[in-house]
């Protein structure tokens, strides 16, 4: 085993994932909700890793950080690692209370057999926004992970810096048609199932291989069903005459995922 990655939540009401290899195992955003959601679900986290070395932040949304979830982590003497510009936002709305479990990092972080780097992506205006990836080495290879949520574009330099993951974790937050029927207000600050579906496309295009699995998520609730992103995708490839050999996962809203083995 490389890699394992499980889904926690993701969504509007709240975002928390879990990587972890033999050595190391990092949360990627923490924010399920009350404070008993918190502790419940790093209870099971630590079930399922042994241990929890520290959490990746995205951005200093309440959707993926909050003030349930810093105390928490506080209390638990969890560490929150992000890039210095959410730090600073982080601080800004939640105060100097939790300043000592937050960590500003701008290059490279290690932590245990893990490598953890950052790119901005835009997302909502004022709001620093980060993608991640994260490598480990086995058996003289690496093997990456990348993952990009709450944004609403990419450039060349998001491709290149996700090609080449063998997992890959993409939001994919709304239907275009089913936008049209229900509206949503900040819809136009993140992903939809065709920008995605062409994101994913230029990946794999820049890349040696296609990935070993896909996981979407951020599903809109009224402007998205989980079926929509994985036919957008099979579409779009269909289209450019690009096979998929990838497994597809879709992120449940508020039930953790099933894990995903990367070896």
């Amino acid at each position: 085993m490389a890699l394992k990655f499980k889904s926690l939540c993701s969504g509007s009401s709240g975002n928390a994932a879990l990587l972890w290899t033999d050595s190391a195992a990092v949360l990627i955003d923490f924010a399920p909700g009350c404070q008993r959601d918190c502790r419940v679900s790093l209870k099971e986290a630590r079930k399922i890793c042994g241990s929890l070395d520290a959490v990746l932040v995205t951005h200093a949304h309440g959707d993926h950080i909050n003030a349930n979830s810093l105390r928490v982590l506080h209390e638990e003497g969890l560490r929150a690692r992000c890039h210095s510009g959410v730090y600073h936002q982080i601080k800004a709305r939640h105060g100097e209370k939790y300043a000592a479990i937050l960590s500003p990092f701008e290059d490279a972080l290690t932590i245990g057999d893990l490598t953890v780097r950052h790119i901005r992506v835009e997302h909502a205006p004022n709001c620093c926004t980060t993608a991640f990836i994260l490598t480990t080495t086995r058996r003289r290879r690496e093997f990456k992970a990348a993952v990009f949520t709450d944004f609403n574009g990419f450039t060349d330099e998001h491709v290149a810096f996700a090609a080449n993951s063998d997992l890959l974790f993409l939001e994919a937050n709304h239907d275009t048609e089913l936008l049209k029927i229900f509206g949503h207000y900040g819809s136009e600050f993140h992903m939809s199932n065709r920008k995605t579906a062409k994101f994913l496309h230029k990946i794999c295009k820049a890349s040696a291989g296609q990935p070993q699995a896909v996981i979407l998520g951020h599903l809109s609730t009224d402007c998205n069903k989980p079926h929509l992103p994985q036919k957008e995708i099979e579409g779009y490839f269909n289209k450019h005459k690009m096979p998929v050999k990838f497994k597809i996962h879709v992120a449940k809203r508020c039930e953790p995922g099933r894990i995903i083995v990367i070896s």
